[in-house]
């Protein structure tokens, strides 16, 4: 019974055959025949199959189990909104501004591909499942060039940054490039969050795993007054130069104006300025001081020991030293002479033979010594980057790099502020703080601090010297003395007028001014540099003027 029905099956094949081969089976080949060439062929693929499975889980299963879990599960830095900066009086001068993004139709999150989008997209969009939205903090900077040098600006953290700061920060970050938000980046930075989001083999989102929030920055409150600020950086318009302003007794600056200056909202278009826009020239800028370095010659002779009240010498209008001559401003202009002049006049008038022969009596060591007690030579160690030493010159250091002996003409220079001799604003403003203050030398602070006079130190003064240089400063601004736009100022004030030379082949001057005020009871020092402008009388002490003007009119 099984033998008939096993050839009815075969048959059946064969009928199969006979209708899908065209011609039927050939006459010697039996079905048996190409069953076994199936089984071949099956088995040849089941060992293909059997060795793409081998390879693929036990040779590169690591790796792609590897692949597949960081495709699944993304984590992405959030930026912290760095910390507000803050005018003495509680003015905000920066902001924090949402930038905000979208995933890009048609990519993929792991590709970043976002696009900006406004803030009323992103809200629409937030409500939706299938977009994934996110904003970056930007810095924004209300008051522009007014404050450029002192706030500085933020950007993308660079190739060398990086490498120094890494691993606390990573590519993308952002970063303080200049002025307070570079030195104090560690305060006003923040700590960025994280959020882990999970996403399909194609990078598309399927949800957010988890989520810790940013911390923000801390709050820097300074001690300029914004006011002031904008108020000088407006005077300032037209020239090159620079401003400071400073409380004496504790070192606090209430505005630092260098112009020309750079948009700190737009970084890129700033580089292509002329005239360095983002040179500190408040800090940065080394010039000869002139006249205004009067004030340490006179406190060296005082000091020292070598003049008094007493102390007179004749002005003759000029001084020969063999086919050299050095001679008086006032005789240079006017072909006048002054008379006999003591210390108060000298100041008075910044009679330069009077400190010629101080300057002769001293030398130049004692010179360089008393500077460099004043400040000058180093770096004030204000809470700003990039700051300068200036130079204060002796014998020594002439021999050594200009390869020159130190003669008395040079002493003669020396004296008055000119020659080898080169100071900053701020430093010149320290100087005149000093006496200011009766004494003591307090270190410049932009950063208000809970406690006063803790960066002060005594430079050991005697009230006769803090009297007689007061004394002739007082003078300089009353009429007789140079500072003539002050001679009907309201209040009493001490003041000192300065023009230097710096070698300009077109004989140009920087203009010079420095005062502080009240005389009796002072309370602010201005000092103003402009660069090529001339006479410190006829061009900085106007501008000062009008300074002080606005700060009593604001502390009446």
């Amino acid at each position: 019974m099984g033998f008939p029905k096993l050839r009815s099956r075969v048959r059946r094949a064969v009928s199969w055959q006979e209708i899908f081969i065209p011609g039927g089976l050939p006459p010697d080949k039996s079905p048996q025949y190409l069953i076994r060439w199936f089984q071949v062929l099956a088995l040849f693929a089941l060992g293909a199959i059997f060795l793409k499975l081998v390879k693929l889980q036990v040779v590169e299963g690591a790796s792609f189990r590897h692949r597949a879990d960081e495709n699944r599960v993304i984590t992405r830095r959030l930026s912290a909104n760095r910390g507000a900066i803050l005018d003495r009086n509680g003015h905000s001068l920066v902001r924090n501004t949402p930038k905000y993004y979208r995933l890009s139709p048609d990519s993929l999150i792991t590709k970043d591909k976002f696009e900006p989008i406004d803030r009323d997209q992103a809200l629409s969009l937030a409500v939706s499942d299938d977009q994934w939205i996110f904003f970056v903090s930007a810095r924004d900077y209300p008051f522009s060039r007014a404050l450029a040098p002192v706030l500085g600006y933020v950007g993308q953290i660079d190739e060398a940054e990086l490498k120094r700061l890494a691993p606390t920060y990573v590519a993308g970050d952002v970063v303080g490039k200049l002025g307070i938000e570079a030195a104090y980046e560690a305060v006003l930075r923040g700590s960025p969050g994280l959020e882990m989001i999970e996403v399909n083999s194609i990078g598309e989102l399927i949800r957010t795993i988890g989520r810790q929030d940013p911390l923000p920055g801390q709050d820097i409150r300074l001690s300029l007054d914004l006011g002031l600020q904008q108020r000088i950086y407006q005077l300032l318009e037209g020239y090159t130069g620079a401003a400071v302003v400073s409380d004496p007794q504790t070192g606090e600056i209430l505005a630092l104006v260098s112009r020309p200056s750079f948009e700190p909202n737009n970084i890129v278009g700033s580089l292509a300025e002329p005239n360095e826009p983002f040179f500190n020239r408040a800090i940065a800028g080394s010039y000869p001081p002139g006249s205004l370095f009067k004030i340490v010659t006179a406190t060296t002779g005082l000091e020292e020991g070598v003049i008094d009240s007493d102390f007179t010498v004749e002005d003759t209008g000029e001084i020969r030293i063999g086919e050299y001559r050095y001679g008086n401003w006032y005789f240079d202009q006017y072909g006048r002479t002054e008379g006999t002049v003591n210390l108060v006049k000298a100041i008075q008038r910044s009679n330069d033979i009077f400190f010629y022969k101080v300057g002769e009596a001293v030398g130049p060591r004692l010179l360089a010594k008393w500077a460099k007690l004043f400040g000058l030579g180093q770096p004030t160690g204000i809470d700003l980057i990039g700051e300068a030493d200036g130079l204060v010159p002796t014998p020594e250091w002439r021999e050594k790099f200009i390869g020159s002996r130190w003669f008395l003409g040079n002493t003669y220079h020396y004296a008055i502020g000119q020659g080898d001799l080169l100071v900053t604003p701020l430093q010149m403003n320290q100087v005149v703080a000093a006496i200011a203050s009766g004494g003591q030398w307090c270190q410049p602070q932009l950063v208000k601090t809970s406690s006063e006079n803790t960066n002060c130190r005594e430079l050991s003064l005697s009230s006769n010297t803090i009297s007689l240089i007061t004394e002739g400063m007082k003078a300089a601004c009353q009429t007789g003395g140079t500072a003539f736009p002050f001679f009907d100022f309201s209040s009493p004030v001490a003041c000192k007028t300065g023009t230097a030379q710096f070698g300009d082949k077109e004989n140009r001057t920087h203009a010079w001014f420095t005062v502080f005020a009240p005389a009796d009871n002072p309370k602010i020092v201005v000092t103003v540099i402009l660069e090529k402008a001339g006479e410190g009388s006829r061009e900085a002490a106007p501008i000062a003027r009008k300074v002080l003007d606005y700060w009593f009119s604001q502390h009446q």
